[in-house]
């Protein structure tokens, strides 16, 4: 009967380091992807910055064709404005 119960207790023991093992090998996995994850985000925050610059700049063109009297910009100048954005000529935010 003695015998029965260590055997009880190893096996128990056994299943509980499997169990560890098991959630061990899982977040290694998680820790992967999480990274993976991050390295996709930051190429995608580059993208976005380099298409800001791009509008920025599409943007202060056009500001300035409406200065010089192009009355195409100053209608696109309008209605942006009219919707809300402004356009900053002077400075570049990046």
């Amino acid at each position: 009967m003695r015998q029965d119960g260590r055997f009880g207790i190893l096996l128990s023991q056994a299943a509980l380091c499997l169990v560890l093992i098991a959630s061990a090998v899982d977040q290694l996995r998680v820790h992967g992807d999480l990274a993976d994850s991050v390295a996709r985000q930051q190429k995608n925050n580059e993208l976005i910055g380099k298409i800001d610059n791009q509008l920025d700049a599409l943007a202060r063109g056009t500001q300035a064709l409406a200065q010089s009297g192009d009355a195409n910009a100053a209608a696109v100048t309008a209605t942006l404005a009219a919707s809300g954005v402004h356009i900053n000529a002077g400075s570049a935010r990046r």
